[in-house]
């Protein structure tokens, strides 16, 4: 049961808001379509739609897409306690297959390092949820 999207950056990575920021002005009815795509995912304890949020690996990558835009992500649970989080590392548009299999592999590798960051006492993890903007 997953219910909340958040966005991630480890050390300098900043690739997911930079494709949000270049992709909110370059297309904002694009950007409110993938905020009311994740807006339905996060508030629906069991969703399945498999056009808009779907496995795209087997290395547990998922992509949120509406429109042109797809974001990659992949799952955790901090406790059980807690509901399991989406966690966005990057972005792509409708690009071509070789295109979305770099973006995937991209997706993976951020996914390794957030994994391998997690497991060092060292590690400070902040979560910046991505909401539904209502403008």
């Amino acid at each position: 049961m997953c219910k909340t999207v958040v966005s991630m950056q480890i050390n300098d990575n900043t690739e997911l808001q930079e494709f949000l920021d270049s992709f909110i002005q370059s297309d904002n009815a694009g950007m409110k379509r993938i905020k009311s795509a994740i807006a339905t995912i996060s508030s629906e304890d069991n969703y399945v739609n498999k056009t808009k949020f779907k496995s795209v690996s087997e290395k547990g990558i998922y992509e949120i897409k509406a429109g042109g835009i797809r974001l990659y992500c992949f799952q955790d649970r901090l406790s059980d306690n807690l509901p399991c989080l989406i966690i966005a590392t990057n972005g792509g548009g409708k690009n071509t297959k070789k295109e979305q299999n770099r973006d995937i592999k991209k997706a993976s590798k951020i996914k390794a390092e957030y994994f391998e960051a997690k497991k060092l006492d060292t590690t400070e993890l902040n979560y910046q949820k991505l909401t539904k903007d209502e403008n």
